[in-house]
């Protein structure tokens, strides 16, 4: 199967510079060396291009191997961890905390390396972070809200984590030559 093909291709080369280093020699190297059709095949190629990778999928239908084109893409990830003590005379002390994690890729492409539950893939890439070299990271493509509560004794603690998604996300499945 070509996503198989593309996929190991992209694995294989971890830790190492594709081509110039960019994320297109990425996925363009993966598809050609799988006997796939790249970008050129379907449009055309340039610097500010929304590449179209292949068949048009969904999200829904992602799989390893598809292929992912990024504009504007940015992830906001807002977690909330509020502790309360329930102190002896009823009373209580709380302390509230707030992490914040921002990620964007302005104009990208990607190749998928495993999908997971609450919109969360796993792609590999380049040319993300100033590293032009293979990496494996971790997106989130669908916004949420979740809160859980725990009680361990006299303490409570409550994390409520927002993950605001915005950009446009296009995905492909590769089409063989």
């Amino acid at each position: 199967m070509s996503n198989d093909r593309v996929r190991q291709w992209a694995v294989d080369h971890l830790g190492q510079q594709v081509g110039d280093g960019e994320c297109f020699a990425l996925v363009d190297q993966a598809l050609r060396n799988s006997g796939d059709k790249s970008a050129a095949d379907f449009g055309q190629v340039g610097p500010n291009v929304d590449y179209v990778w292949g068949t048009a999928t969904t999200l829904a239908s992602l799989r390893p191997g598809d292929l992912i084109q990024f504009r504007n893409y940015r992830v906001r990830v807002v977690t909330v961890t509020v502790r309360r003590t329930t102190l002896p005379d009823g009373g209580w002390d709380e302390s509230t905390q707030t992490q914040e994690r921002t990620d964007t890729r302005p104009h990208h492409s990607a190749i998928v390396d495993a999908v997971g539950s609450g919109g969360e893939v796993t792609v590999l890439e380049q040319n993300v972070g100033g590293v032009r070299r293979v990496q494996r990271n971790t997106l989130t493509f669908s916004g949420s809200t979740n809160t859980t509560s725990t009680t361990a004794g006299n303490v409570t603690t409550t994390v409520t984590r927002t993950v605001t998604v915005s950009g446009t996300l296009r995905y492909y499945r590769p089409v063989a030559r």
